[in-house]
């Protein structure tokens, strides 16, 4: 299958017989190697090779002319903006470097958590369109805001146009708190890439980077989004990186949410099709299921080998209280992270809100309780008291 809508299917036809069906790897690595050296990150983090093995990824018969099109704009954008931001970031910005961190696997409540905490308590989030457009253009603070929403809006409407579906299981706006990996895309070196284009390389090459050497931009940015405020962060890529998270927020708190992963990986499966259906032009159902259990497993295994060594102090909590004991869940985070209960939001969003109303059949994707137990069975036997 290869673009069902007329009109993405034409785009694709012509840009297959253009000049630019492939990505034109000199070029594009220049221009990659070039704002990367303006990042001023670290002399020893070396890119050339997974920089090399991005482009040849695009360029293999996995992807469409119009996928690889639009993945390569993506990146190479998002990384100009990362580059915008490191020349206007205030690093001596005094401000709390201690966030409240909600981890978990993908669609098991972690944005619902996200927001439960910030409404919860005395804490702030980072919107999308700040994490979006992190970089300051005007002085002038109004002007600037403005200026940064339009910018936000512009690719979060095409994306919506690209993808439609993908609203309807993640419902976004331009104040919603929304996921750490929307910055971290500023850096090249985004775990999301990994899922969004079945890239694992990437993910080897990740695991063997100290990133910490982006998460300090991240707290910096965090500290000039809300200054002394206490922030909450959200992201499930976290789950990988938990050496790195400690080291750059060393006096962080950690809440681990957990659900039912048949259920959450059949949350994703569609998600993840939608999004590879706009890359690679179609991808069998059931290859979308053997993908996120693999995932899963990958990132369960990573974060209880961490959490074990480095014998961390993570908070766990349970989908289901989240969904139908709220207040007791508030008072048990309460002692837990050790700040008071507030009612900051009258208008907070209800737990409905962030229900996935896309319709699916989740059978199609060969996933079933027998393969989730065979594959992550040491997971629900080591937390089954929270799923």
């Amino acid at each position: 299958m290869i673009y069902p809508r007329i009109d993405l299917s034409i785009l694709n036809s012509l840009i297959s017989i253009s000049p630019f069906s492939k990505v034109n790897k000199g070029r594009f690595s220049s221009k990659v190697h070039a704002n990367f050296d303006s990042l001023n990150l670290d002399d020893d983090l070396k890119i050339e090779s997974i920089v090399s093995d991005y482009v040849d990824h695009l360029n293999s018969d996995l992807f469409t002319p119009l996928g690889r099109r639009l993945h390569s704009i993506l990146s190479s954008e998002s990384l100009a903006e990362g580059v915008r931001f490191s020349r206007t970031v205030d690093s001596s910005v005094d401000g709390d470097r201690a966030p409240v961190i909600v981890i978990g696997l993908p669609r098991s409540g972690t944005t619902n958590l996200h927001n439960f905490i910030i409404n919860n308590f005395d804490l702030s989030g980072i919107n999308f369109w700040e994490l979006s457009s992190p970089s300051r253009v005007f002085a002038n603070k109004v002007t600037d805001e403005k200026f940064r929403r339009i910018k936000s809006a512009f690719g979060f409407y095409l994306y919506r146009y690209l993808a439609p579906s993908i609203q309807s299981m993640h419902r976004v706006n331009m104040d919603t708190y929304e996921e750490c990996w929307h910055f971290q895309k500023h850096f090249f070196l985004c775990y999301n890439y990994v899922i969004q284009l079945k890239f694992l390389k990437l993910e080897d090459f990740l695991l063997s980077t100290d990133t910490s050497i982006i998460l300090d931009r991240y707290s910096d940015f965090m500290c000039q989004v809300n200054g002394s405020n206490k922030t909450a962060l959200k992201c499930p890529d976290h789950m990988m990186f938990l050496p790195d998270i400690v080291k750059t927020f060393p006096e962080s708190k950690i809440i681990w949410i957990h659900r039912d992963p048949l259920d959450s990986i059949t949350s994703y499966c569609p998600m993840i099709e939608s999004v590879w259906n706009l890359f690679f032009g179609g991808e069998n159902k059931s290859s979308v299921g053997d993908f996120i259990i693999d995932l899963y497993s990958r990132m369960l295994r990573k974060t209880i080998s961490d959490r074990d060594t480095l014998n961390l102090d993570i908070i766990d909590v349970s989908f289901k209280d989240l969904i139908s004991s709220r207040r007791s869940l508030a008072e048990k985070l309460s002692k837990e992270i050790k700040l008071p209960l507030v009612e900051k939001d009258p208008d907070k969003k209800p737990a409905k809100f962030f229900k996935n109303k896309y319709k699916f059949n989740r059978d199609e994707y060969g996933v079933s309780n027998d393969i989730v137990d065979r594959k992550l069975g040491f997971y629900k036997t080591e937390y089954s008291k929270y799923l």
